[in-house]
């Protein structure tokens, strides 16, 4: 009988293994490279949630201005700071004042970080200071009893995202919202 003698390598170590410093290092750095992905997906996933409700918010409230302009047959006006929106109507001084007609209706304030860009009928509209007193603010967007709406475009932004919410409507009061992207 022969005998098949294994070798093994005279400072007693067996080749074939555990991994060597290279292989682990890859698969150190391939974790590291996965973690950052989900971590940033994750961090803009938060932001990209909030923009997208503050959007919808924004929509539906204009949706039910329109609405509230045409039933109680009273124009309202929508006004634009860097800080928030709100909604205005002609007082008995025959100015313009935050409208009452209901809880909904109340000024509100952006959520942090947005911003918003607005044009009405394709110009571009500074938005209006936010210290401006309540008795001197005036409409940038007007909704009319009728359905009738002065033409905008509204982008909600944040800074350094090039996703962004675009909020439209025509003369007509067909409010759209969108998702956009940057180029």
């Amino acid at each position: 009988m022969t005998q098949t003698s294994k070798r093994q390598p005279a400072d007693g170590w067996r080749r074939g293994r555990g991994f060597t410093l290279i292989e682990l290092m890859v698969v150190i750095l391939i974790i590291g490279v996965m973690a950052t992905f989900v971590t940033l997906s994750i961090g803009n996933r938060a932001i990209d949630d909030r923009m997208d409700n503050e959007s919808h918010r924004i929509e539906q409230l204009a949706r039910l201005g329109l609405d509230e302009a045409d039933l109680k047959g009273i124009p309202l006006g929508l006004s634009f700071s860097n800080e928030g929106y709100r909604f205005l109507a002609i007082n008995d001084k025959k100015a313009w004042s935050d409208y009452a007609g209901s809880d909904v209706f109340r000024p509100r304030k952006l959520s942090q970080p947005f911003f918003v860009q607005l044009s009405v009928e394709n110009r571009a509209v500074a938005p209006a200071a936010a210290d401006t007193p309540p008795e001197k603010v005036v409409p940038q967007i007007l909704l009319l009893p009728g359905g009738d709406v002065t033409a905008f475009a509204l982008d909600l932004r944040a800074p350094g995202d090039r996703l962004y919410y675009h909020i439209e409507s025509d003369a007509q009061g067909h409010i759209k919202r969108e998702r956009r992207q940057d180029r």
